[in-house]
């Protein structure tokens, strides 16, 4: 078995070193990369109310789901670089505006100008379809989920 030198050990050394560099800069990019391309994807277009569904059994709930889901019935949403946006619907006289932003990959919060924010997770988000859920909780303290859909 030969021996190594020490000048061998250092320069492997160095090169793992050097590698582990290359390793850790090429995620970063990557993972940044990412986090912009979520945003393009996000403003690159206007998008069109496509369903909202919900997965609570209580009638109520249902109720006012599809009562919101007629509401958006051909509504518009437009994520605008900023982070503002604007949503119109035909049946509601006003446009809704406000504030967006992405958190990581996975978290959308919606801030309305005179409404609550929201925080939705992400579930989808192409050049063709945005999907989010969000979780609430109803009178008798039951959680339940509403998945919102929108096309291009």
């Amino acid at each position: 078995m030969p021996v190594r030198s020490d000048r061998t050990m250092n320069i492997e050394n160095m090169r793992n070193i050097i590698k582990g560099f290359g390793i850790i800069l090429f995620t970063l990019l990557t993972l940044t990369a990412c986090e912009t391309d979520s945003a393009t994807l996000l403003t690159d277009g206007v998008w069109t109310f496509q369903s909202m569904t919900t997965d609570s059994e209580e009638s109520s709930i249902i109720s006012l789901v599809s009562l919101a889901q007629a509401l958006l019935t051909e509504a518009s949403m437009e994520f605008q670089e900023g982070g503002t946006y604007i949503m119109i619907s035909p049946f509601v006289e006003n446009a809704t505006t406000g504030e967006w932003e992405l958190i990581g990959e996975d978290q959308l919060i919606i801030d309305p100008d005179d409404e609550a924010s929201s925080t939705s997770r992400i579930k989808t988000l192409s050049k063709e379809k945005l999907s989010y859920t969000e979780d609430f909780v109803d009178g008798q303290m039951n959680t339940y989920m509403v998945t919102t859909t929108w096309t291009r």
